[in-house]
C-alpha cells in the first residue's frame, strides 16, 4: 500500500499548465482501463482509498497516475489530460517513442522489454532515456557517463543494482540514502547506470 502523505523523494519532471481537473482526469482513466469503480482503479494503481478520495475531493490533477495509465493502456495522453481528441491515438498521428523497460529483482537487472511513451512528455536534454521498475515504483532514467553528483541515480555497488538518492560530499565521497542503512563511500565504489529524471509512485 502507498503512503497517503506526499513523498519528498518523488521527482516531478512532467509539468502541466493546470493543477486542477482531477475528477475529470480520473473519470477518463476509468474509461481507459475499463473499470466501473474507483476502487478497482485503486487496486490496480496500488493506492489507498483515502489517497484516491483526497485527490477526488480536492480535484487534484493526477500527473503520475495518468502517465501510468498511458503506459498501461496506450490511451492518448492528450485525451487523458485534457479530454481533447480521441481516447485511442491514431497510428498516423503517433509520435511515441519506444523505450526499454528494465526491472531490478534482488539487486539484478532483468532483460529489457519495450514500451511506447508519448514523446511530448519526454523531459528536455535527455539523450538515451529508459524505464526501470524498482520496489513498486517506475523510474524514467537517462543513461549517464561521468561523475555522480546530487540527485537520484540508478547505481550498481558490488554487482547489485538499486535506485538511490545520492549526495556528493567533499573528498570524492558519496552519501547513499537508504533509510536506516544509509552510508558513505568513495565515489569510485559506485557505478552510475543512469540518472533518474522522473518517478511514478507505487506503479504495479
Amino acid at each position: 500500500m502507498s503512503n497517503d502523505k506526499e513523498n519528498p523523494f518523488e521527482i516531478s519532471a512532467f509539468n502541466f499548465s493546470s493543477q486542477h481537473g482531477g475528477k475529470d482526469a480520473i473519470t477518463r482513466m476509468l474509461q481507459a482501463y475499463g473499470f466501473s469503480t474507483r476502487q478497482a482503479l485503486c487496486d490496480h494503481l496500488g493506492v489507498s482509498q483515502s489517497t484516491m478520495a483526497n485527490r477526488w475531493m480536492r480535484d487534484t490533477f493526477p500527473h503520475d497516475w495518468l502517465i501510468a495509465c498511458h503506459l498501461d493502456t496506450g490511451a492518448s495522453m492528450l485525451w487523458l489530460t485534457t479530454g481533447q481528441g480521441e481516447p485511442a491515438k491514431e497510428r498516423s498521428d503517433d509520435h511515441g517513442l519506444t523505450l526499454r523497460l528494465r526491472e531490478i529483482t534482488n539487486g539484478l537487472i532483468t532483460d529489457s522489454v519495450h514500451v511506447r511513451f508519448d514523446s511530448c512528455l519526454m523531459p528536455k536534454n535527455t539523450t538515451a532515456p529508459f524505464f526501470v521498475r524498482f520496489e513498486s515504483s517506475l523510474y524514467l532514467a537517462d543513461e549517464f557517463n561521468g561523475e555522480i553528483n546530487d540527485g537520484v541515480w540508478l547505481i550498481e555497488i558490488d554487482g547489485f543494482a538499486s535506485v538511490r538518492q545520492i549526495y556528493r560530499l567533499p573528498g570524492s565521497r558519496l552519501k547513499i540514502e537508504n533509510g536506516p542503512a544509509s552510508f558513505e563511500c568513495a565515489a569510485y565504489e559506485v557505478k552510475a547506470l543512469g540518472k533518474v529524471v522522473s518517478k511514478i509512485e507505487q506503479y504495479v
